[in-house]
């Protein structure tokens, strides 16, 4: 029974999560254009940012609960959050692109070099933060968000690029009575409150049930909760399929896992003030395999300026016979 309870519990709070990201980033922008903030800040920052608030809060609530048990339990949360992080870039690229790519290939647009390089790069970054040592150090985390600043900055520049307009330039204001400031307001509290406490329910029950069923943190971290904070990239990806847009999938894709790379991992490196341990077999094995998915995604894309069917299936391939090899590696 209490196992039971453990799964509907984390089931609501990745509702909670998916959910109330959808309400803060729409309140979020809505609160920001309304200040005459050009929507080519918005667009940055605020929505692309927030397609990985699941995952954001998801870390960092879990390095903050491991600061406040200590001991082995912190080990644990840790787990959590690095495997969400690393987990959700297997997850974005190996399963829910490799996917949308063997259904219906996109083209490749000019906008897709300079990010797909940028997100090897940040790959790499990370990658080389996570191998070396014990973990991320408090000095790597902030590399890492400053890496992040830089990605904001090129979404800004290439926005400038394609809209042609200048950040420094009057913006647009209406005016909205005070009961709908009020009612914006309200619905953006909310949504950060429920998306903080699916968070709390989520970190909570995922590391119950690894008690329970002894089960290592490692392996829910990277599959269970890293599949289900990817959830809002699923959709996107899913409804651009259906679209024939796949090309938009592609590029939220690239995006989530740079801010996965660099915001999440610089953020939780940077809140425990003392860095962030990697266990080994997350450092041995899944960083890795996330350097070698993002290659088979990348490489050939930019070599042949287009997506093939045949590369979909490699990635679904890779990233099945990742999660089954850490499963059997870990258990």
């Amino acid at each position: 029974m209490e196992i039971f309870l453990n799964v509907v519990l984390l089931a609501a709070g990745l509702a909670l999560i998916v959910k109330g990201g959808d309400f803060f980033v729409e309140c979020a922008s809505w609160i920001a254009k309304a200040l005459g903030v050009p929507e080519l800040i918005i667009g940055a920052t605020v929505v692309s940012v927030g397609t990985t608030l699941p995952e954001l809060f998801t870390s960092l609530t879990a390095v903050i609960q491991g600061m406040a048990v200590g001991g082995e339990a912190a080990e644990g949360f840790n787990m959590i959050a690095v495997g969400n992080s690393i987990g959700s870039m297997l997850c974005n690229i190996g399963l829910i692109l490799g996917l949308a790519i063997a259904v219906r290939p996109p083209s490749i647009g000019r906008g897709f070099a300079p990010k797909a390089v940028f997100l090897c790069c940040a790959a790499a970054v990370s990658a080389a933060f996570c191998m070396t040592g014990s973990g991320i150090s408090l000095a790597e985390g902030i590399a890492l968000l400053a890496v992040f600043g830089a990605f904001v900055a090129l979404n800004i520049a290439e926005g400038k690029r394609d809209v042609r307009v200048s950040v420094s330039g009057p913006a647009l204001r209406e005016r909205y009575s005070a009961k709908t400031w009020a009612a914006k307001f309200a619905v953006f509290a909310v949504s950060a409150v429920a998306i903080a406490g699916g968070a709390k329910l989520l970190c909570d029950n995922a590391q119950a049930l690894c008690i329970s069923l002894g089960i290592s943190q490692q392996i829910v971290g990277i599959t269970v909760v890293a599949i289900g904070t990817s959830l809002p990239e699923l959709v996107t990806c899913m409804t651009s399929l259906v679209k024939g847009r796949t090309d938009i999938g592609v590029g939220n894709i690239i995006g989530a896992n740079v801010i996965n790379g660099t915001l999440l991992l610089g953020v939780s490196a940077a809140v425990t003030g003392s860095g962030l341990p990697i266990d080994a077999f997350t450092a041995q094995a899944a960083v890795p395999a996330m350097l070698v998915i993002t290659a088979v995604l990348v490489v050939p894309s930019l070599i042949f300026k287009k997506t093939f069917r045949v590369q979909g299936a490699i990635l679904l391939a890779l990233y099945t016979g990742f999660v089954i090899y850490n499963i059997v590696a870990v258990t």
